[in-house]
């Protein structure tokens, strides 16, 4: 925390893709039903994933509405165009990536694990494949 405003310290950063991309895989084992069931209730559906809650993490889904542990991790959900309000640092691709419904084999996920990342879960025969949105 040294050398960091209180700004950094308070906020999360953005993940490195790789990162993101990494934590997400590690979870799916036991996260995916979940994710799934928020995809299920609407394609609008934003499927916010939260790993190993810090006090970060804690402050901004209080922020959203929904209260998590400190170390807990879950999953929750929410519509992009009412999550884009809650983030004001995000690019307009992004704003407009979270607006967009998902594909019809798509789960769109808000991942906070220590900074935050936009994913995409899609599936197709079998196969999982995971991209970031930069």
């Amino acid at each position: 925390m040294i050398g960091k405003s209180l700004r950094e310290r308070h906020t999360l950063s953005a993940l490195p893709e790789e990162r993101a991309v990494a934590v997400l895989r590690s979870m799916l084992a036991s996260q995916a039903g979940h994710l799934v069931e928020v995809r299920a209730q609407d394609p609008r559906m934003i499927a916010c994933l939260v790993v190993r809650a810090d006090e970060a993490s804690i402050r901004l889904c209080r922020a959203l509405g929904f209260r998590v542990k400190k170390g807990g991790t879950g999953v929750f959900g929410m519509h992009g165009t009412d999550l884009v309000g809650f983030l004001p640092d995000l690019a307009s691709h992004q704003r407009a990536w979270l607006e967009t419904p998902c594909g019809p084999r798509e789960t769109k996920v808000f991942l906070v694990a220590g900074g935050t990342a936009l994913l995409s879960v899609e599936t197709n025969e079998g196969k999982v494949a995971i991209s970031a949105v930069p």
